[in-house]
């Protein structure tokens, strides 16, 4: 496969799974459309993105912990 094909395939499959996992998120914490992004302070955004890497650092230790056994 090439560079390209990659990049089409990763482009199509995020763009899959964004809608999908916004879409969950919205009804989850927006049900009633009284939140949402547009209505968080940037406070609010920067704890959320803060909490989101955080996560993603615990996803990244245990697979790297896994590929160095």
């Amino acid at each position: 496969m090439t560079d390209e094909e990659i990049m089409d395939k990763a482009l199509k499959r995020f763009a899959e799974d964004a809608r999908k996992k916004f879409i969950a998120g919205v009804r989850e914490h927006n049900p009633d459309g009284t939140k949402g992004l547009s209505r968080m302070t940037l406070e609010e955004k920067l704890r959320s993105c803060r909490e989101e890497v955080i996560d993603l650092w615990f996803y990244l230790y245990v697979i790297e912990e896994k590929c160095l056994r």
